[in-house]
C-alpha cells in the first residue's frame, strides 16, 4: 500500500510540473501574443491570443482539479470541491465566446476595408508561438498515461498548435503578397475554432451539472456486464454521473437468487473490480437484495 502511495504522489508531482511549466509558458505568449496584436495591428494574432487565453485557463483548471483531489474530504462536502471545476469550465466557455464574437466581428468589417499589417513582425510572433505551443506538448506528453488532466491540457496545446499554424501561414501569405484581407481571414477562421471549443465545454460542463451519463461510458454495457454475474434482469435504479471532468460516480440496486446470496460478498467484490477495471468508476454504491426480500 504505501509503494503504491508513494508512486501516485510521485505521478501526481511531476504532472504539477508539467502543467505548471505549461501555465508559465503559455501565460507568456498570450502577454507576447496580445501586445504582438494591437502592435502589429493583427486580427489574427489577437484571435490566436484569444485561443491561447481559452488554453491557459484550461491548463489552470487542470493544475486546480489535481489540487483538489489531494484535499481530504469534509463533513459538509463528502465529494470535496471537485465540481468548482466545472462552473470555472462554464464561465470560461462564456468568456471565450465572447471574445471570439467580437474578434470575428471587427474581422468582417477588415474584410470590407484591409488596414495595414506589420507582415514581418507578426510573423515573428506567431512563430515563436508555435513554438512555445511544441515546448508545451513535449513537456506534457510523458505524463500522458498518468493522469487525464494532463491529457485533457495536451488536446488543448495541440488545437492551439494548430491555430497558431493557420496564423504562421496567414502571416507567410501576407509578407509574400502584401494582400493585408488574409488577415481578418484567419482571425475569422481562429475564431470558428474558438467558437467551436468553448461550445464544447459550455455544453460538457452543463451535461455534468444535470448528472449526465458520463460521455464514453455505455449504461446498457455496465448492466450487462454486471448480469453476467449477478443473473439476468438483477440491475434495477442504475445512476452514473460524473462527479467533474474526471471522477465518475455510480450507485445501483443488484437482486440475487437465493442461492447466489451465499456468493453476495464475492459478486460485490467482482462488481467492484469491473467497474473500476472496465469502466473506470471509483466511487460506487451496491446495494445487494435478495428475491425472497422483494417477495414478502
Amino acid at each position: 500500500m504505501n509503494i503504491k502511495n508513494h508512486h501516485e504522489h510521485r505521478d501526481s508531482s511531476h504532472s504539477k510540473k508539467a502543467l505548471k511549466l505549461a501555465i508559465g509558458a503559455t501565460a507568456g505568449i498570450l502577454v507576447i501574443e496580445v501586445i504582438g496584436g494591437v502592435w502589429t495591428n493583427s486580427l489574427a494574432l489577437l484571435s490566436d491570443a484569444a485561443h491561447v487565453f481559452m488554453d491557459l485557463l484550461s491548463f489552470i483548471l487542470s493544475y486546480t482539479a489535481i489540487l483538489l483531489a489531494e484535499r481530504p474530504i469534509s463533513d459538509t462536502r463528502t465529494f470535496g470541491w471537485h465540481r468548482l471545476e466545472v462552473f470555472a469550465a462554464i464561465i470560461n466557455g462564456l468568456t471565450v465566446f465572447l471574445i471570439a464574437f467580437a474578434i470575428f466581428w471587427h474581422a468582417l468589417k477588415r474584410l470590407v476595408q484591409p488596414e495595414e499589417i506589420l507582415s514581418m513582425e507578426m510573423l515573428g510572433i506567431a512563430l515563436f508561438g508555435l513554438l512555445v505551443n511544441l515546448f508545451v506538448i513535449w513537456k506534457l506528453h510523458p505524463h500522458l498515461e498518468n493522469d487525464v488532466n494532463v491529457r485533457s491540457a495536451f488536446l488543448h496545446a495541440v488545437g492551439d498548435a494548430l491555430a497558431s499554424c493557420a496564423v504562421v501561414l496567414s502571416g507567410g501569405i501576407i509578407l509574400a503578397t502584401k494582400n493585408n484581407a488574409i488577415d481578418p481571414i484567419a482571425a475569422i477562421f481562429v475564431s470558428l475554432i474558438i467558437v467551436f471549443s468553448a461550445f464544447r465545454i459550455f455544453k460538457d460542463s452543463v451535461h455534468i451539472l444535470l448528472e449526465g451519463v458520463p460521455k464514453g461510458l455505455d449504461r446498457g454495457l455496465i448492466i450487462e456486464e454486471v448480469e453476467s454475474l449477478s443473473g439476468k434482469n438483477s440491475v434495477r435504479d442504475l445512476h452514473v454521473w460524473n462527479i467533474c471532468s474526471h471522477i465518475c460516480a455510480l450507485s445501483m440496486h443488484v437482486t440475487l437468487s437465493d442461492e447466489k446470496m451465499r456468493e453476495q460478498k464475492f459478486i460485490l467484490q467482482k462488481i467492484d473490480t469491473i467497474l473500476q477495471k472496465k469502466f473506470n468508476i471509483i466511487h460506487s454504491t451496491v446495494q445487494i437484495e435478495s428475491e425472497e426480500w422483494l417477495r414478502r
